[in-house]
């Protein structure tokens, strides 16, 4: 999934990813994910996704506010 791409999710697989994510930043281990060991830039990429993920999930919510009102 790349920063670009993110317009053609929904919103629960948004969240999903946002939250594998954020875990895997965090150090918490789950199952699911791979083991592997990130490097600085791989943090950074990911903080830069996180805050893009925020960014269209919190769009996506004001536009359907917005909607309401039309």
């Amino acid at each position: 999934m790349r920063i670009d791409e993110l317009h053609k999710f929904s919103d629960g697989t948004l969240n999903d990813v946002r939250t594998a994510l954020d875990d895997h930043l965090k150090g918490i281990q789950i199952k699911y994910l791979p083991q592997a060991i990130w490097r600085k830039s791989n943090k950074e990429r990911a903080s830069a996704m996180i805050q893009a993920i925020d960014k269209q999930l919190k769009t996506r919510k004001i536009m359907r506010s917005l909607e309401k009102f039309v």
